[in-house]
């Protein structure tokens, strides 16, 4: 009897911002997996959808036709993976609009490359589903307005991020991210998460460079 062979094949494909998605997009979505015979899907936490376990053959197909390059490219001076969470629009929780700010965070252009890859978690109400705390920036939204988090992380080191202000405005919350992610480009050494540049830097000097 021969074992079936699991290829340890991926790629991802995105989804509508927020991961927002209407039944039109799944019907999209099962048409590919069903005409490339994919074994598995997940959704991942960049709220992504990832084909996993396709024959290497059908797997350059589907990218192929897709055109899906095999480094996807990434603008480095934009921000590229911001998680959200439904907020106040459809959640009976959600104490701030997380969509909106999500989006408009997409669209921030800063000053020049970021110097290492920058997760940000948006949560609308203190249950921080999004895991804020333990993201570059995190946003967490209360009745005053959003609280901003920098410098936390999830991976083999953890780190909980630190409050750099409170009860902000969507306005503000945008113009201080920016102000944050700038601080951290002209100071932080290339491919230093801000979890280690924090840890060198501290919050108080961020605080100075970013409020005054």
């Amino acid at each position: 009897m021969t074992e079936n062979k699991i290829h340890k094949t991926y790629t991802t494909i995105s989804i509508p911002p927020n991961g927002m998605v209407t039944a039109e997009d799944l019907e999209k979505i099962v048409a590919i997996a069903k005409k490339y015979d994919v074994p598995t899907m997940k959704i991942t936490g960049a709220q992504r959808v990832a084909f996993l376990g396709m024959e290497p053959g059908q797997l350059s197909a589907m990218k192929k036709e897709l055109n899906i390059p095999d480094k996807p490219p990434h603008a480095r001076n934009r921000l590229h993976h911001v998680q959200t969470c439904p907020g106040s629009i459809w959640c009976k929780y959600g104490q701030q609009d997380s969509l909106a700010l999500a989006d408009r965070l997409r669209d921030l252009e800063l000053k020049g490359p970021l110097p290492y890859k920058v997760k940000v978690g948006i949560s609308g109400c203190r249950m921080c589903c999004c895991e804020s705390w333990v993201r570059d920036v995190g946003l967490v939204g209360n009745k005053s307005g959003w609280r901003l988090i920098f410098g936390g992380n999830a991976a083999g080191k953890p780190r909980i991020g630190e409050i750099v202000s409170e009860k902000l405005s969507e306005d503000e919350a945008v113009a201080l991210v920016e102000k944050c992610l700038n601080f951290y480009i002209e100071n932080a050494k290339y491919k230093t998460r801000s979890a280690r540049f924090m840890e060198r830097f501290g919050i108080e000097e961020l605080k100075k460079g970013v409020l005054g």
